[in-house]
């Protein structure tokens, strides 16, 4: 599609906005937990007003849209061959408020289950959903612009910029402008254009935390030998709880669960989110646990993040949005161990 011209929705018009999208699909986006006031996380919008806009970061990122936690696979019997669950909503629905790192998160994702055999579960709910963006401030944790997701806009339709009174939109798609035509928006001037442009320096002044080498050279330090004392020393602190991964918006390793019924007459096998800090994730049949060290678990996450998904997609799989750091309950910095480690390369080279 030919780039459109950017538009502006004043605020006044915005609620109405995402009434008449409410009045024909759901729209899924960032409302503040009841159960924790100034936590977030992407549900269903009763209303417009549950909308947050100002929110910080979700605790769970939005793929949890697209791939459920827990998803029945097929269920079985003693007398039949096993039933494969592949009935799927085709109904439309909008994932609204999306900030750039976690729609680079939900890009990532997009590149990895397209990879043959393609993930037709990721692909049936992906094909449903219209993504409207949205900018963000930055806190403490934020590293987006050591990773280069600060002003990513795929895989967007539509994405706003937060103004003194109301959104500067970008339309990046025809689904996009489709969704555009229920508002009531004016073209963006210069004017527009320089406060969003004001938006998008002061989002980038306020990130502190920076890699001491450019992120795509972190998959040839990893490489590097003596970096066993940095593994060892952060793994001491690990807890090896699984937060770093539960909470990322890249991971995507799984596990299978059969669930039997009591008489053993049959049963269902799920897909679950799992976690490769996990004591168990790399335990086989025969008993060896191929990462058994918990210092081999920490350096597995660090290379799954910079190195191994780096050489296979020429990407890192970390988006800079800093849940991991946030929900580490021993306090583990995903950028302090990084420089830690670019520091021992330095020494060792």
């Amino acid at each position: 599609m030919t780039a459109p011209e950017n538009r502006v929705i004043p605020a006044s018009n915005f609620t109405r906005f995402l009434e008449a999208i409410m009045a024909e699909q759901p729209v899924i986006g960032p409302r503040e937990r009841p159960d924790q006031p100034g936590f977030y996380r992407f549900g269903r919008l009763a209303r417009a007003e549950d909308f947050a806009p100002d929110y910080g970061t979700t605790t769970v990122p939005p793929k949890k849209t697209f791939a459920a936690l827990r998803e029945k696979l097929f269920s079985f019997t003693l007398d039949s061959p096993p039933e494969l669950d592949l009935h799927f909503d085709s109904s439309p629905f909008v994932l609204l408020g999306i900030h750039p790192c976690d729609l680079s998160g939900i890009d990532a994702l997009d590149h990895a289950y397209s990879q043959p055999p393609a993930e037709v579960r990721w692909t049936a709910n992906r094909r449903r959903a219209s993504l409207i963006g949205l900018d963000c401030r930055p806190d403490s944790y934020c590293f987006c612009t050591q990773v280069g997701t600060e002003s990513n806009r795929n895989p967007c339709d539509l994405f706003l910029t937060p103004m003194e009174d109301g959104y500067l939109v970008e339309v990046h798609s025809d689904a996009g402008a489709a969704l555009l035509e229920k508002a009531d928006t004016r073209k963006a001037g210069e004017e527009d254009e320089a406060a969003a442009e004001q938006w998008r320096r002061e989002k980038a002044a306020g990130i502190v935390p920076e890699f001491d080498a450019p992120v795509e050279k972190i998959a040839d330090i990893l490489e590097v030998g003596g970096l066993t004392p940095v593994w060892k020393e952060t793994a001491d602190r690990c807890y090896s709880c699984g937060s770093c991964n539960t909470t990322c918006p890249t991971c995507f390793c799984f596990d299978m669960v059969d669930d039997i019924e009591p008489d053993l007459s049959g049963g269902a096998r799920y897909r679950t989110w799992d976690s490769c800090q996990l004591l168990d994730f790399a335990l086989v049949a025969s008993g060896h646990n191929f990462r058994g060290e918990r210092w081999q678990r920490v350096r597995h996450r660090w290379q799954r993040k910079f190195l191994y998904l780096y050489r296979q997609f020429d990407r890192p799989y970390c988006t800079g949005c800093g849940r991991c750091s946030r929900a580490c309950t021993a306090d583990i910095n995903l950028v302090d161990v990084a420089n830690r480690l670019i520091a021992a390369a330095q020494k060792e080279a």
